[in-house]
């Protein structure tokens, strides 16, 4: 249940019509695995902490950096040098006092993956490179759990669901085979601040959806958003009959 000052805070959001208190009751009970707590992650963990979620798990084992700064919303100078997932904690228990904040300053890998996942409601995938990102797709597929995954380069960016609880849905190997997936690095082609946080919004977006029950989600869907071009674009995804990941589950 939500307190008086609970309800007075999230009071607008209660007030679009489909979501309401029901809706907000549910995510202040809902715990969300963030692997990444950088330019998508951070965005992210900011809209999901002022929304009302009620809890976060952080994963990233890399610490902030200067060039980080100018899109990675939750770090800050005087935090440079110390780790992300623990930076971005600090800000977001700022933010919102009824949020709790766990941290992993680690690696999401095949080992630390299962018991995060396990712990989690949503997993949103925020991370900058395709072997987390397969990794974290196993490790949902294997639990069951909602994965919500977005990626960003230059100024564009992509953001899709995949919701393992439902029989015969895709998985991420079946729309980017592992194999055949190359990273392509912002430290090297460069990303627009505006670009992250779009992403990085709509993946919070999807996973109050998905978390509340509220709305269309993406699943089944690949949304693309360029923001030089202005433009958004939606896409079909169908599972692969012959997905090594995916195509033997039951």
């Amino acid at each position: 249940m939500l307190t008086d000052l609970q309800s007075e805070r999230y009071q607008r959001q209660m007030q679009v019509e489909g979501f309401g208190r029901a809706a907000q009751e549910k995510l202040a009970t809902s715990t969300f695995l963030l692997i990444g707590a950088g330019g998508l992650g951070c965005p992210c963990a900011q809209a999901l902490a002022a929304s009302g979620a009620g809890r976060l798990i952080l994963v990233d084992a890399d610490v902030v950096e200067r060039s980080n700064l100018s899109r990675q919303f939750l770090h800050a100078e005087e935090r440079i040098g110390m780790n992300k997932a623990q930076s971005a904690a600090v800000a977001l228990r700022q933010m919102n006092p009824y949020l709790e904040v766990e941290v992993f300053a680690g690696y999401a890998d095949e080992k630390s993956l299962p018991a995060l996942v396990q712990a989690a409601d949503v997993v949103v995938d925020c991370c900058d490179n395709s072997r987390t990102r397969h990794a974290v797709n196993r490790a949902c597929l294997a639990a069951g759990k909602p994965l919500v995954t977005g990626a960003c380069l230059r100024g564009s960016g992509q953001v899709a669901v995949f919701d393992f609880r439902t029989e015969g849905s895709p998985c991420y190997a079946c729309a980017f085979p592992e194999d055949e997936e190359r990273d392509l690095k912002a430290s090297e082609h460069g990303v627009l601040t505006a670009a992250t946080a779009l992403v990085g919004a709509a993946q919070a977006a999807e996973a109050i959806k998905v978390a509340t029950c509220v709305g269309k989600t993406l699943a089944g869907r690949l949304m693309l958003l360029g923001v030089l071009e202005g433009e958004a674009q939606c896409f079909n995804l169908c599972a692969d009959p012959e997905c090594p990941v995916c195509s033997g589950r039951k």
